[in-house]
């Protein structure tokens, strides 16, 4: 299966082959693990409630035990009380989940296998951005979008915008690039996620309606999972 290769105008300037490595189905059961992994690891679990012991105030009896016909009371901060404490709230934990290397590894090419098979990524020659200018970025990425094989899909059902980027479903741009012009230019187009070859993640690789990989960026990706 050959792949599109498209230069920053959108054009065609040539093929490129899909890495061997990619070439077998992925593993739906793997991707949901190091996805699941990756989520918890995000979580801070700074969350927490007070307890009966923890409110403020409620030293006294309400009321004494016998004779008022109402029911019996120790404290205004008991968990039934409004304003009281809460009984099984939730408090601070550790939510992360270590996830072996070789596992996330898997996961990892096992997603990518599935965008390839799937036909949902295109090749791009280079981000070519020689200064700062988020416009040039927008300009130049929904040119290749536009000529990318799931632009079909990708615009299925939905009247895209070019002056709205809130229309646009998401990409994600892998790259191999720690050019500043490129990631000042890209970090705040809104449908548009970049990540470095070398620091690869499930979530942005996953949660896409399509990839785009630079050439110099799907190298690095056939010899990263070749090994």
């Amino acid at each position: 299966m050959g792949l599109k290769v498209l230069n920053f105008e959108g054009s065609s300037v040539g093929e490129a082959s899909v890495p061997n490595v990619f070439t077998d189905s992925g593993n739906r059961h793997l991707i949901w693990e190091v996805i699941k992994a990756e989520l918890a690891n995000k979580r801070q679990g700074t969350h927490k409630t007070k307890t009966k012991s923890e409110v403020r105030g409620g030293g006294s009896k309400p009321w004494r035990q016998k004779g008022t016909g109402r029911a019996r009371q120790g404290s205004i901060r008991s968990p039934q009380w409004r304003g009281g404490g809460i009984a099984f709230g939730p408090l601070p934990r550790d939510y992360s989940e270590m996830i072996p290397r070789k596992k996330k590894r898997a996961g990892l090419r096992s997603i990518l296998a599935e965008k390839f098979s799937l036909d949902k990524v295109v090749i791009l020659d280079s981000v070519q951005l020689s200064e700062v200018s988020t416009k040039k970025a927008v300009n130049g990425l929904m040119k290749v979008v536009e000529n990318s094989p799931f632009y079909g899909a990708y615009s299925e059902n939905r009247k895209l915008i070019k002056s709205e980027n809130k229309r646009r479903r998401p990409v994600t741009l892998v790259t191999d690039s720690n050019d500043n012009n490129q990631k000042l230019s890209i970090q705040n187009i809104p449908w548009v996620k970049t990540v470095h070859v070398d620091r690869l993640s499930a979530v942005p690789l996953f949660y896409n309606h399509g990839l785009i990989i630079t050439k110099g960026a799907l190298d690095k990706l056939s010899e990263k999972f070749a090994k």
